[in-house]
């Protein structure tokens, strides 16, 4: 190379590096432009149309849980069970104190008498109020409270009489039976001991079959239908799966996460399964459908929510997304709701962004 070719190129090069000082981002994307644009990187939403495969986290439940409560505190005569016995619908848990429990159904027959009686008052006064109030009987303050304390009134006695019937209808038999197969999962009474109003004192938990409960994203509310087979992993008993129909599916979405829950049903003759247990459930939806997945980078978490920049017209603005694990690859996310499938995605340089601003992209 001849010496005015060497200063040519360096001539060229310093005017390439001022060229880039003057123009470009420094240090890549979430840099600063010179104009005080903000550089990212970004990527297209890309979108598949698949039958897509599911895989979801999920819980074991007991097919059915009954809690054993009084509306007042009850003494305890006799207890016919310990915990983790396994008993029959019908079968004999404990008996209560005859005598203490007559008493209490006495006095809940005084307060509703009580009850009944200001009721009466009330409806009178409410009635005639114009009139007392003219005759300087009431006050204004009374006047006006008149409406809501009858009301509050009638609410406790609707709720007292209750509490009266089911007693009355457990007078005839101060025994504790089972209302179901299944076992004594909670046990909080002994003999002589008095248990408070609305302590639970006995829980009987029905395990065959159990539930397998999880959550359904709504974008993929088509997946699943009652009847439909799933097939399940549970956590303690590895390499071994199962298949299940599915028994129920929630008419509503949790508004909070934007999912529905949904069980099945698996046979447990041997209690082998425990409500608690983990599990996942696999299956694969019975309709193709635009499957839009982002760089799992690409998402951003604030307050429990998930959102991300999409840039249009040069500039970024936030959008609240809804997201799942892409089973493809642990780098990518599935978009459930939030995506036009023709956006452009920030990857990089989301940490400076504001809704709004306008960026230049960082190739």
């Amino acid at each position: 190379m001849s010496p005015h070719q060497t200063k040519t190129v360096t001539w060229c090069l310093a005017l390439y590096a001022s060229f880039c000082w003057v123009g470009c981002s420094r240090g890549g994307p979430g840099g600063i432009f010179s104009d005080g644009k903000i550089s990212v990187s970004a990527d297209k939403v890309v979108v598949e149309e698949r039958e897509p495969t599911l895989s979801l986290p999920a819980v074991l439940e007991p097919s059915e849980k009954i809690e054993i409560q009084f509306p007042f505190d009850v003494k305890i005569d006799r207890v016919a069970v310990n915990l983790g016995d396994t008993v029959k619908q019908g079968d004999l848990l404990g008996t209560l104190n005859d005598q203490d429990f007559n008493l209490k159904l006495a006095q809940l027959r005084a307060e509703r008498l009580e009850q009944e009686t200001l009721l009466d008052k009330n409806n009178y006064f409410l009635r005639n109020r114009d009139r007392l109030l003219e005759e300087g009987k009431i006050d204004k303050s009374m006047y006006d409270s008149l409406e809501s304390e009858t009301k509050s009134i009638d609410a406790r006695l609707s709720r007292i009489k209750a509490d009266v019937a089911l007693v009355e209808n457990q007078a005839h038999a101060l025994s504790i039976t089972s209302p179901i197969a299944g076992m004594v999962s909670v046990k909080n009474i002994s003999p002589g001991a008095t248990v408070a109003a609305h302590q639970t004192l006995l829980a009987i938990v029905k395990n065959d079959p159990v539930f397998i409960a999880f959550n359904m994203p709504a974008a993929d509310a088509g997946a699943v239908a009652k009847g439909a087979n799933i097939q399940i992993t549970i956590e303690n008993f590895p390499g071994k799966n199962w298949t299940a129909p599915i028994v129920f599916v929630a008419p509503e979405l949790d508004s909070a996460s934007h999912h529905f829950n949904v069980k099945a049903q698996l046979a447990n003759p041997n209690q082998i399964f425990k409500g608690g247990m983990e599990a996942e459930v696999r299956f694969t939806s019975p309709t193709k459908a635009k499957i839009m997945t982002v760089p799992a980078k690409a998402v951003l978490q604030e307050l429990g929510k998930e959102y991300l920049y999409v840039i249009r017209q040069n500039r970024a603005w936030r959008v609240r997304v809804y997201t799942k694990k892409s089973l493809e690859s642990p780098d990518l996310l599935e978009i459930m709701e939030g995506l036009q499938p023709n956006d452009l995605v920030v990857t990089e340089g989301q940490e400076k962004l504001k809704e709004g601003i306008e960026v230049n992209l960082w190739r």
